[in-house]
């Protein structure tokens, strides 16, 4: 017998290895770390393929022509048709100027080089690359790489298994020494994720359990071994992030737990097996593959379209490429897989492979000739609009939370002593660079003290943490020398809690200072609103900027939609903004108005003719659908001093 016995349970480890990457993918937050499911795919291809290998080679039946027609019968047929789809669909919707991107994937992906290709481009965690439809199949073309240096390797050794399990293991210890020990000698922290280099170890860990296992060099029964090696296939996903050097010490953990599952998790003494090898966590794992396949062209056709990934649309987009897998492995990958690897069937899937690259380079030709084509200026429009999708300031992370002096991201002039503060949610900390020019134009201190979802109310909020935040701030104000405190928020977040994930009023309860909701949210928003500014003008000059507009789709977005598919140019007149937002509008200025602060309405200079503008000259004015980008800080800042102005104010 030269083929290693059918484990159910371990399809059940890829489907937890394809929904950690697609779930990682679609961008769900408690999943961070997903992208280590392409680690476990790697463990398990090496421990089936060297498995197979080494059984043949102690048998005397291996031949490469055969490894190569299995190679060629498992994997081409589904990826050529899957590149091919995605090829001629982006080159139906993208624009020219976004062709190389496509033209230099696909020709990666085809000639298994793509991680090369993405190893002197992009970082696989930048915004950027999720535009490139063909980002993921960097993983198969490191194994591809690896089916063929393997045959190679087998024949220059002369095709002598021992020799051949020593050269695994020589392959496993140099791949995870340079791994955990080089650190950015060889690659930097974004290359180092498509190396090959860097990858060997992990197909080579599953090739050795393989032999540990075979030989019986281990016992088949640990207890509790298999529950340790789930949890450590599991727990990154939820643990790791972007910000973890990849692959380095952290790989070890879904490695060596892949490694662990298939050396002790057995369905005979295992309940973690049985549960592994159930029917539908088995059949995910049967179409893993093309699940794989397709997924990334699916959420990277949702995200250039425009589509807000909300929980919704993520599980939408999780559907549908497990049901183009399904597609992929019922329709494509079965029929194939009935085709011998000897005498005629061979011919026959060399003669398949030979036909599906004709046609995969002649469409890799045409793609390349497509960036030329290009209208003037497209580019430089594109990028232009690309470049303001969630443009905020760099200190934009940093500043959240923060409520001593020592730590507030300072604005304006450098100084210890604030002439003046900017208080809000991110509201104000996507004014950054508006009240930053403010403070060097007066020559004056200023700090940035913002909590995301947390207005500066007084004894209401939209959390008990929001509410205690608020109120270590009002401590601050109450001992702070006399400056001006400028208040900004997304006031009707608070007022008609409305606002995130859609403009439903009430779907965000306000509560009051003992952690109860408020039957009447808006009452509560006015009383503390008021509240907060006659507390704070006791002592300091308050400015109030109200609403801005806001919109009800990313307006960079869909000025990119527009320009790429001609679709209609976002609207949203006067008359919708002021029936939305007029009640909360008019509540914002009544308590500037009754409590002496400066009322400034920047809505009144974005909003005229009828109509509230979300561009200037073709710039977005906003980095979503309503928070300032650099364009609406300059508008921000313009009314702000406009306001002062009239006021007589300096």
């Amino acid at each position: 017998m030269s083929d290693l016995a059918y484990r159910r349970e371990l399809d059940g480890v890829r489907a937890i290895a394809v929904l950690s990457v697609v779930l990682f993918h679609v961008g769900y937050p408690d999943m961070l770390g997903g992208f280590v499911g392409v680690d476990i795919f790697f463990v398990l291809s090496g421990y089936l393929i060297c498995g197979q290998t080494y059984m043949r080679l102690e048998q005397g039946t291996y031949s490469v022509t055969e490894f190569f027609a299995r190679r060629i019968r498992r994997l081409s047929t589904a990826y050529a048709l899957c590149f091919l789809v995605t090829a001629l669909l982006a080159n139906a919707f993208f624009l020219r100027s976004e062709m190389g991107l496509v033209a230099d994937g696909f020709l990666g992906s085809i000639t298994f080089t793509n991680n090369f290709n993405l190893l002197n481009s992009v970082g696989y965690f930048s915004a950027p690359a999720h535009e490139n439809p063909f980002l993921h199949t960097w993983s198969l073309s490191i194994e591809e790489q690896f089916y063929i240096v393997l045959p190679m390797l087998i024949l220059l050794t002369r095709r002598n298994r021992t020799v051949f399990a020593w050269l695994l293991g020589v392959l496993f210890v140099a791949s995870l020494a340079l791994t955990l020990f080089s650190g950015d000698l060889i690659y930097d922290r974004e290359e180092r994720f498509f190396s090959s280099t860097f990858r060997v170890w992990e197909l080579a860990a599953g090739g050795l359990v393989f032999l540990v296992t075979y030989h019986r060099l281990i016992p088949d029964r640990v207890p509790l071994m298999p529950l340790v090696g789930l949890a450590l296939v599991i727990a990154p996903v939820n643990l790791l992030d972007a910000s973890y050097l990849y692959p380095g010490w952290a790989t070890l953990l879904p490695v060596l737990g892949t490694v662990i599952l298939i050396a002790f998790a057995a369905p005979g003494h295992s309940w973690i097996a049985k549960a592994l090898a159930v029917r539908p966590m088995a059949y995910i794992g049967r179409i893993s593959y093309g699940t794989y396949l397709w997924h990334w062209p699916v959420i990277v056709g949702a995200l250039y379209y425009g589509v807000t990934l909300t929980d919704e649309i993520r599980a939408v987009l999780v559907l549908v490429s497990l049901g183009l897998g399904a597609l992929s492995y019922h329709v494509v990958e079965m029929p194939i897989r009935r085709i011998s690897v000897r005498g005629a069937g061979k011919t026959r899937l060399y003669m398949l492979f030979a036909g599906q690259a004709l046609v995969l380079l002649g469409v890799a030709v045409y793609l390349m000739q497509q960036p030329g084509k290009a209208a003037a200026g497209e580019d430089a429009r594109l990028e232009a609009l690309k470049a303001e999708v969630m443009n905020v300031h760099d200190g934009w992370n940093r500043c959240w939370d923060k409520t001593t002096p020592a730590t507030f991201c300072k604005l304006g002039v450098p100084g210890e002593t604030p002439d003046y503060v900017l208080w809000g949610d991110s509201m104000a900390n996507s004014a950054f660079a508006a009240l930053d020019d403010y403070g060097k134009a007066r020559d004056e201190t200023g700090f940035l003290i913002t909590r995301a979802a947390c207005a500066p109310l007084l004894g209401a909020g939209t959390k008990e943490e929001c509410i205690a935040f608020n109120d270590r701030i009002f401590a601050y104000l109450d001992e702070a020398a006399p400056m001006d405190v400028v208040m900004f928020a997304r006031w009707s977040y608070y007022s008609e809690g409305s606002g995130h994930g859609g403009d439903r009023p009430g779907s965000v309860p306000l509560l009051r200072a003992d952690g109860s909701v408020a039957k009447d949210g808006f009452a509560l928003f006015e009383e503390s609103l008021n509240a907060a500014i006659a507390r704070v003008a006791a002592r300091h000059r308050v400015i109030v900027i109200n609403h801005v507009p806001e919109f009800l789709e990313s307006v960079p977005k869909s000025m990119l939609r527009t320009m790429r598919f001609g679709s209609e140019p976002l609207h949203l007149s006067r008359e919708a903004f002021d029936e939305r937002r007029g009640r909360t509008i008019e509540a914002v200025a009544r308590a500037a108005e009754e409590n002496g602060a400066l009322h400034v309405a920047p809505h009144e200079l974005f909003c005229d003719d009828g109509v509230c503008h979300h561009e200037v000259d073709g710039i977005p004015l906003f980095i979503d659908n309503v928070h300032l980008g650099p364009k609406g800080n300059e508008v921000l800042l313009f009314v702000l001093n406009e306001a002062l102005k009239k006021e007589g104010r300096p």
